[in-house]
């Protein structure tokens, strides 16, 4: 079977090598993706997904072993900005985000690498190299469900988590290409889904309870006037102010 490979993302010596033990290539077999949804009560949410880079490099991921660390090392800084829009290409291709139903683009992702083993930033002894896709946004304010609709081309499977509020959701759900997850009901905030009023600056503070100060100065001096008039009234003689 000939392996389609992107190589000008992969140096020519990693290329090789993926080449010389791509002929067991039904012997591979390649993890699930995994995401993470964290959302907050007022509207913000972050995704952070662990991407295998042999899902998009290779169009039978199964072909390729686990793509080693050195292949990111060796990259030259452009190599590595061509990786990563390739990985964003990927995503946005593979994740719809959809919100009350409603069809949303991932938005873009900060990505870096990771050990593949234990999914800590790469280090010296690190075997195999994943790749962290983070992306962040917020959510409109009506919003109450939120899915992601998994595209039949991505290449792998999908292991989604939820979180809100520091909450994590007991029971993970997996998702196949072509398949949309099932909805999860979103809890915000009422002043989130109203949207909250931006804070008061310190002019506007003052102005106010200048305002109110002088709001009860006015109605104390109007109740004491008041309440002379009546009295006054009261003790007058019969006859005073007349002619």
């Amino acid at each position: 079977m000939m392996v389609r490979i992107f190589y000008k993302w992969v140096p020519k010596a990693v290329f090789s090598a993926l080449l010389a033990v791509s002929g067991a290539a039904y012997a591979h077999v390649v993890p699930d993706m995994t995401a993470e949804a964290e959302f907050g009560t007022t509207g913000e949410y972050t995704l952070r997904i662990n991407v295998d880079p042999r899902t998009f490099l290779a169009s039978d991921p199964t072909s390729l072993p686990p793509v080693p660390a050195s292949w990111y090392r060796d990259q030259t800084p452009a190599q590595v900005a061509a990786t990563h829009e390739k990985t964003q290409q990927y995503l946005a291709s593979a994740l719809g985000l959809l919100i009350n139903g409603k069809k949303t683009p991932l938005p873009a992702c900060k990505i870096q690498a990771m050990d593949g083993a234990d999914n800590t930033p790469l280090k010296a002894e690190t075997q195999e190299v994943h790749l962290l896709a983070t992306a962040s946004g917020r959510l409109p304010a009506d919003a109450a469900t939120f899915q992601v609709d998994f595209a039949k081309n991505a290449n792998t499977s999908l292991i989604l988590l939820h979180s809100q509020a520091g909450a994590a959701e007991l029971r993970p759900q997996v998702v196949f290409p072509g398949e949309t997850s099932r909805p999860f009901q979103l809890k915000m905030t009422p002043a989130a889904a109203a949207g909250s009023a931006p804070p008061m600056k310190t002019g506007q503070v003052y102005l106010l309870v200048v305002a109110s100060v002088v709001s009860i100065v006015v109605f104390i001096g109007w109740l004491l006037l008041s309440r002379y008039r009546h009295h006054h009234r009261a003790h007058r003689r019969p006859g005073d102010g007349e002619m």
